[in-house]
């Protein structure tokens, strides 16, 4: 499996519309087999979208993101996991082990009671949802 993360300099780049470069990791099971890092220059969505898809991408792991990048990433069948912060090592890690749900990766305001969708912040009743999630599971559709 192919999993991307938008970086910047050895951290999560933190807003995935303005990353300059992605490391796209070859996954298998909790090893990562190879890790290339790629410009991500163009500011053109559908040319970002189009990107992922040329290099097998499956799972994009990122920073915020807007709500038309994000749809645009969802509608050509890869998942977003948005709102992740630390350094690359510490996310890669964190997702082949299942940690990416611990409140230390997560963008500053996005803590318990509050949940990263489509790169806002929104509060709902509480509940919160942490980036192990993939974006769009939380039932209210793509709309």
């Amino acid at each position: 499996m192919k999993v991307a993360v938008t970086i910047w300099e050895d951290t999560v780049s933190t807003v995935c519309d303005f990353a300059s470069r992605i490391l796209v990791l070859d996954v298998t099971g909790n090893e990562v087999k190879s890790r290339s890092s790629i410009p991500f220059e163009t500011g053109m969505m559908p040319e970002r979208v189009n990107q992922l898809g040329a290099l097998g991408v499956e799972v994009l792991l990122c920073g915020a993101i807007s709500r038309p990048l994000e749809r645009m990433i969802l509608a050509s069948g890869v998942k977003v996991i948005p709102c992740l912060r630390g350094s690359i090592d510490e996310i890669i890690r964190a997702y082949l082990e299942g940690g990416l749900p611990d409140a230390r990766f997560l963008l500053p305001g996005f803590g318990p009671g509050a949940i990263c969708v489509r790169g806002r912040r929104r509060r709902r009743g509480g509940v919160s949802r942490l980036p192990g999630n993939v974006s769009g599971d939380d039932g209210e559709g793509q709309g």
